[in-house]
């Protein structure tokens, strides 16, 4: 009877992590929603590395 019980219990110790992982794998797997700005706010876009290597060569002159 010991047997069984440690069995089953290496079994939920080692399981109870996987499964924690595999949930939320599943769940940031998943696509989320656009997120909703503010009144008034729009959504901007990132400058490209060229656009604001030159803005920043031009605000040093």
């Amino acid at each position: 009877m010991d047997l069984l019980h440690s069995t089953w219990f290496w079994i939920v110790i080692i399981g109870a992590p996987l499964g924690t992982v595999l949930g939320t794998l599943a769940r940031l797997s998943q696509k989320q929603p656009p997120i909703e700005l503010p009144p008034g706010v729009a959504p901007g876009t990132y400058a490209r590395r060229e656009q604001a290597e030159q803005d920043e060569n031009a605000a040093s002159r």
